[in-house]
């Protein structure tokens, strides 16, 4: 088991935090770039990248001079269980996921359960966080796909995601990567560890997120814009990622 002291969503802040140490902290940077000081070493962590900062090191962090940023931060304290299999329980880790999109759904999600507090919302967030830290260490350990099928996906997502409110083909992404339209999956499956069409939802949804609690765009808006046309369809996998429904959330 492990205690949980806080799960927070900093979304452009202005503020800092002074030196503290005494809890593992789990960082996720979802937008810009947020200047950290580990000790006596200066971090710059930019979109997409997860930082585990254990509890015997000092930690504190401050706004990027040249941009400000958005993140989820995750507190608490290990009691075992994970403790012993987390391969970098003592160790500064540093990392940039292949499936940003899921990194942020589950910081989402754990956000969503530790703000709402709804029955059994402590085991659950316990489970999220267990989850991120193994899946982190799995993907360091079993990296071994080739460059390139690592150079083909990296083509693929940034399709994705600079065409995400499209509706995107396995064909069309076939074309681009000049595969067939069968191995696109299995491959983009084997590096990512999601089909394309899953990944393209995943961005969708956290766009979604975003929309919803930085704007005041509606929820049919928000459907509309990321290319939903069906809202009740829209709802079932906002729920389906998100774990609540877009209406309850934008209340």
């Amino acid at each position: 088991m492990m205690k949980i002291y806080g799960v927070y969503h900093d979304v452009e802040p202005t503020w800092t935090t002074k030196k503290s140490r005494g809890l593992n902290t789990l960082v996720y940077v979802t937008e810009g770039k947020v200047r950290y000081f580990i000790d006596n070493k200066q971090l710059d962590l930019e979109k997409g990248e997860f930082l585990y900062v254990p509890s015997n090191q000092y930690r504190a962090w401050m706004n990027h001079p040249d941009e400000s940023h958005k993140k989820y931060t995750a507190v608490f304290s290990w009691q075992d269980s994970i403790h012993s299999i987390f391969a970098e329980q003592n160790q500064l880790l540093r990392f940039k996921p292949r499936n940003p999109a899921y990194y942020e759904q589950r910081f989402a999600f754990l956000f969503v359960q530790w703000l709402g507090q709804k029955t059994f919302y402590e085991q659950l967030s316990y489970h999220v966080i267990a989850e991120l830290l193994l899946l982190v260490s799995q993907e360091k350990s079993e990296r071994n796909a080739s460059p390139v099928k690592e150079q083909i996906v990296r083509k693929m997502q940034d399709h994705i995601l600079y065409n995400f409110r499209r509706n995107i083909t396995i064909e069309e992404l076939a074309s681009i990567v000049d595969v067939t339209p069968n191995y696109v999956t299995i491959l983009f499956k084997e590096v990512i560890g999601v089909t394309p069409i899953q990944y393209l939802h995943q961005i969708r949804i956290n766009t979604a997120w975003d929309l919803m609690t930085d704007t005041n765009m509606t929820i049919r808006e928000v459907a509309e814009y990321l290319g939903y046309c069906d809202q009740s369809y829209f709802n079932r996998m906002f729920k389906k990622w998100m774990g609540t429904a877009p209406s309850r959330m934008k209340r």
